[in-house]
C-alpha cells in the first residue's frame, strides 16, 4: 500500500527544497497531522543536514518541552540568520510563558522585537511581552517598552493596551550656535597659547551598548528616546560577522562598575539588556 506521505514527497523530491515546501509541512502541523511530518522527518533530516527549516520541524514535533526548547536554542544558535531564527526565538518565549515565567518571557519576546525587524512575528511578540509584563505588575516597564518599540514599528497596534503617554517624548538635544565674538579674549588668548587641555577621552574607556541595529534609522531612533531622557548617546558604525550594524551607546566612564550601575539603571527604566564595554578612543 503507497504510503499517504508520497504525493508530498513527489513535489519536495523533483528539486532543491524550497521555503513554500516546508510551509507545507508547517501547515499540516497547524492542522493537527503531526504523523505525517513525523513519518517523513528522518529522510528530510537525512537529505537536508543543514537546512534549519527542517530543524524547526523535528523542534515543533517533540514532544518533551525541554527538549523542543534545547532544540529551538540550537538553531538559533547555528542558523542566526536564517528566518528560523526569528520563529525559533518566538518559540521559546512561548514555552517560558506557558510556563509561568513571566519576567524571563518578557525579556525574551523583547529580544525578538530588536534582533528581528523582519517578518510577521512582531505584533504577536508585542503581544505576549506586554501580556507577560501584566502579569508580574511591570506596567511601567510595559509602558517604556511600548514608547522605544513604537518608534521603531509604528505600524504595530498599540491602541489595545489601554496605555497612554506612548507618543510622548523629551525634546531632542540641539546645539547651540555660538557667537565668536562673545568668547572673552581672555579664552580666545588661552587657545592661541593651546593653555586649554582637552581631556583624552581614554580616561574614560567605559562605554554602554544597549543595542545594534542593522539600519541606521532604527538606531538613531533609540539613540534620541535616550538623549531624551539625559544621557549622551552616540551611533557608532561596528562589524559583527562581516555585517555593518549600527551599535547604540552611551558614553563615557571612568570605570567598568560606574558604567554597569548606569546600565542597570537603564534595564530597570527602558527594559533594555546592555553591554558595558572598554572602547577608549
Amino acid at each position: 500500500m503507497m504510503k499517504r506521505w508520497l504525493p508530498i514527497f513527489a513535489i519536495l523530491w523533483g528539486g532543491q527544497l524550497f521555503a513554500q515546501n516546508i510551509d507545507l509541512y508547517l501547515t499540516l502541523l497547524e492542522k493537527g497531522r503531526m504523523d505525517e511530518v513525523k513519518e517523513n522527518l528522518s529522510e528530510l533530516l537525512s537529505r537536508y543536514p543543514d537546512e534549519a527549516g527542517i530543524f524547526f520541524l523535528e523542534a515543533m514535533v517533540t514532544e518533551n518541552g525541554d527538549s523542543s526548547l534545547a532544540q529551538f536554542q540550537s538553531i538559533v544558535k547555528k542558523f542566526p540568520e536564517s528566518e528560523f531564527a526569528a520563529k525559533s526565538e518566538m518559540k521559546i518565549g512561548e514555552y517560558l510563558f506557558s510556563r509561568g515565567l513571566y519576567s524571563q518571557a518578557g525579556v525574551q519576546f523583547k529580544t525578538v522585537l530588536y534582533k528581528y525587524p523582519q517578518g510577521d512575528h512582531r505584533q504577536r511578540a508585542m503581544d505576549l511581552m506586554v501580556n507577560s509584563y501584566f502579569a508580574t505588575g511591570q506596567e511601567d516597564s510595559a509602558k517604556a517598552s511600548l514608547r522605544i518599540i513604537k518608534q521603531l514599528y509604528p505600524s504595530l497596534n498599540f491602541s489595545q493596551y489601554g496605555i497612554k503617554g506612548l507618543d510622548s517624548s523629551a525634546r531632542e538635544a540641539r546645539l547651540v550656535k555660538l557667537d565668536p565674538n562673545s568668547i572673552s579674549k581672555k579664552i580666545k588668548s588661552a587657545k592661541a597659547a593651546r593653555k586649554i587641555v582637552i581631556p583624552r577621552s581614554v580616561s574614560k574607556p567605559w562605554v554602554i551598548q544597549v543595542g545594534a541595529f542593522g539600519k541606521y534609522e532604527n538606531a538613531n531612533r533609540l539613540k534620541k528616546q535616550i538623549q531624551g531622557h539625559g544621557y549622551a548617546t552616540e551611533v557608532h558604525t561596528v562589524n559583527s560577522n562581516g555585517k555593518r550594524l549600527h551599535a547604540v551607546r552611551i558614553v563615557r566612564y571612568k570605570t567598568k562598575y560606574s558604567a554597569d550601575k548606569i546600565g542597570q539603571k537603564l534595564k530597570k527604566k527602558f527594559g533594555l539588556d546592555f553591554r558595558v564595554i572598554n572602547s577608549p578612543e
